[in-house]
């Protein structure tokens, strides 16, 4: 009897143990599903890329999608229209979404600094006989994304600041995606091209086609594109009001991925991922991008970024003055998770 009593003993260490192992893989099938939008194929969509490909969502209870756009206005356009929960896109979306009336907020950073650069066909270069400057872009076509969007009000911003009249000297060609602006250089489409990290990098370092005209992630060109918050986590308060746990972990994780980022042990496993999503130009290109660049990632969020932002779109009449208030554009309340990141 005694074995027996053993065994139904065993029996039911069993049972409880199969129940826990059932209930485990329910809460893993039960995972919030959750769609977040990036505003371009580029290194600026790489914190939601590596919190998804390193499991930080996964840990939050969270399976999340990544949807691409052809730029920040119809990004914005799918978090308003529900198709997506957030979206990783250029501050300046927000500030415009506000001006709008469109109640949506910033609830962390993710890249401080714009990474990117203003490139121009090689072939151009030798017809100018010069190292290339903003004032030879004239009657050249420059590429940007979405029209309204964070390429096109920047491209304007820096053209005003050299002298051009971005709507006369200049021809602004709207292209849908970042990936897709080297393709139409190489095809004669244009001359010129406001792209995203790691683009530029591709084009001047990889491909040898191109040059720069204005390298931005390395601080040159208007101080305006230093510290503007370039890159954010956006959604609506009204998710936030009915999903706050939700929006907790979505900011936990993007955390997590920022600080793996920033890590230089890490660089060569980020590019590898990296690499993989944007075409495979190649390991070492991506790390050089990734190395330029790691002093923007950050989650913080300040006054200075939103009067930075504020003074390019004032700058280039993307909206009409009063500025929103910070409370307007950022829900601070989510700073001690933002506090919890370490820069290197």
């Amino acid at each position: 009897m005694k074995h027996i009593l053993l065994s139904g003993r065993a029996l039911a260490w069993s049972g409880a143990a199969f129940l826990l192992a059932g209930m485990s893989i329910g809460q893993a099938t039960a995972a919030e599903k959750l769609h977040i939008g990036v505003s371009n194929r580029s290194l600026l969509g790489l914190p939601v890329l590596i919190a998804k490909e390193k499991g930080f969502f996964e840990q939050q209870g969270l399976d999340v999608s990544i949807d691409y756009f052809a730029g920040g206005v119809p990004a914005t356009a799918a978090l308003i229209g529900g198709s997506v929960q957030f979206i990783d896109a250029a501050f300046e979306n927000n500030l415009k979404a506000v001006k709008k009336g469109q109640d949506i907020v910033s609830i962390a950073n993710l890249q401080t600094d714009f990474a990117g650069a203003v490139v121009v066909r090689r072939d151009v270069v030798k017809q100018l006989g010069h190292p290339p400057g903003i004032a030879d872009l004239k009657g050249l076509r420059v590429g940007t994304l979405a029209r309204g969007g964070f390429a096109d009000v920047s491209m304007r911003y820096i053209a005003q600041s050299a002298g051009l009249d971005p709507e006369k000297d200049i021809s602004l060609i709207p292209i849908r995606g970042a990936d897709r602006q080297l393709t139409a250089g190489e095809a004669g489409e244009i001359d010129a091209a406001f792209v995203m990290e790691p683009w530029n990098v591709i084009a001047v370092e990889g491909s040898g086609k191109w040059d720069y005209v204005l390298d931005l992630t390395k601080g040159q060109g208007p101080d305006v594109f230093q510290g503007l918050g370039y890159t954010t986590l956006q959604t609506t308060r009204d998710y936030i009001a009915d999903h706050r746990q939700t929006a907790e972990g979505v900011v936990r994780a993007l955390v997590a991925s920022l600080q793996y980022i920033v890590d230089p042990a890490n660089l060569n496993s980020v590019a590898e991922i990296a690499n993989q999503e944007y075409g495979n130009p190649g390991v070492a290109i991506i790390e050089t991008s990734l190395e330029r660049q790691r002093h923007t990632f950050s989650p913080a969020l300040s006054q200075s970024a939103l009067d930075k932002t504020g003074h390019l779109l004032l700058e280039s009449k993307s909206i009409q003055p009063p500025l929103p208030a910070f409370k307007d554009v950022v829900d601070s309340s989510f700073k001690p998770l933002w506090d919890s990141f370490k820069a290197e």
